[in-house]
């Protein structure tokens, strides 16, 4: 299953383009932008209330803008989790996580940051 392709289907059926690269000018990434913060904003308010079932559809709602907006922009999205899934699971040092007084897992000396160039092949 893949949530970027799914989208990019629905992106193509809508006649709607797949870029290579990002651009600010670009009506379409504003569009996925916007929603992003709409969906966002939704979700909250769920959120807020107490709602379950608005929270579940916002947070699917929210995966596929954010999937919009990587195929409006050329971001291959399982290569970028992949460097971020890494990266997050090097702040556990054997199999354990070190948190602060707000329960955020912090970064050790085993932690590295995501190459996100790597991720998007740019040299």
């Amino acid at each position: 299953m893949s949530y970027q392709k799914d989208v990019e289907k629905f992106m193509l059926a809508g006649e709607q383009s797949i870029n290579k690269a990002l651009d600010l000018e670009n009506d379409q990434s504003r569009l996925y932008m916007n929603l992003i913060t709409e969906e966002y904003k939704e979700t909250l308010s769920a959120y807020e209330d107490g709602d379950m079932i608005e929270v579940a559809d916002g947070l699917a709602d929210m995966v596929w803008v954010i999937m919009g907006m990587c195929n409006s922009c050329g971001i291959n999205f399982d290569s970028v989790w992949e460097e971020v899934r890494a990266s997050n699971m090097s702040k556990f040092i054997d199999g354990k996580s070190i948190k602060n007084e707000h329960g955020k897992i912090m970064k050790p000396a085993t932690y590295f940051k995501p190459n996100i160039k790597k991720a998007l092949d740019i040299e």
